[in-house]
């Protein structure tokens, strides 16, 4: 019976196997190379759009979806224009349930969205099922942190909820 290495060990006595020396030639001819990492923002696209269409596109799917509109107005400033905005872009293409918004100094200094009453009230209507998604100006509203970002996404998506932007990820 021959025994055999196990994946991804070298040859036998130690020496490096032809597959390591291969990897590692290929490694030393790339070194130079530039290496393009995607943009974080189409990734995050995509996934806000497959939400989307998720909900969108649903076999059951046999009524209006039940939105929230939701912004974020600067300390001061009224968010009446922005829900007059919301409430234009949602006309005739969703059932607009509630209306939250939080307010903060800065845009880019916001608290995380899970330290913020109105968006935790958002939260809770979806996971109560009184409504199937949320729209916003942009996803600065949510979070400009993409990470923080891409959490929130995926908490959508583990409640079968969306969100819809005016202003997409990629501007």
């Amino acid at each position: 019976m021959t025994h055999l290495p196990p994946l991804g060990a070298t040859a036998a006595g130690g020496a490096p196997g032809w597959i390591d020396q291969d990897n590692e030639m290929t490694r030393w001819m790339n070194q130079a190379q530039h290496r393009v990492q995607p943009d974080p923002r189409l990734r995050l696209l995509r996934l806000r759009k497959n939400l989307l269409r998720t909900a969108v596109e649903g076999p059951s799917r046999t009524r209006t979806l039940r939105v929230i509109l939701y912004t974020l107005a600067i300390s001061n400033s009224d968010p009446e224009p922005d829900f007059a905005r919301l409430r234009t872009y949602a006309e005739g293409a969703w059932d607009v349930r509630h209306e939250f918004h939080d307010t903060a100094s800065r845009l880019d200094g916001a608290p995380a969205p899970q330290d913020r009453n109105g968006w935790l009230a958002v939260r809770l209507l979806l996971r109560q099922g009184a409504a199937d998604g949320v729209i916003a100006v942009s996803r600065d509203v949510i979070s400009p942190d993409d990470a923080q970002y891409e959490r929130e996404l995926l908490w959508f998506g583990d409640h079968f909820s969306f969100v819809d932007l005016i202003i997409p990820e990629s501007r």
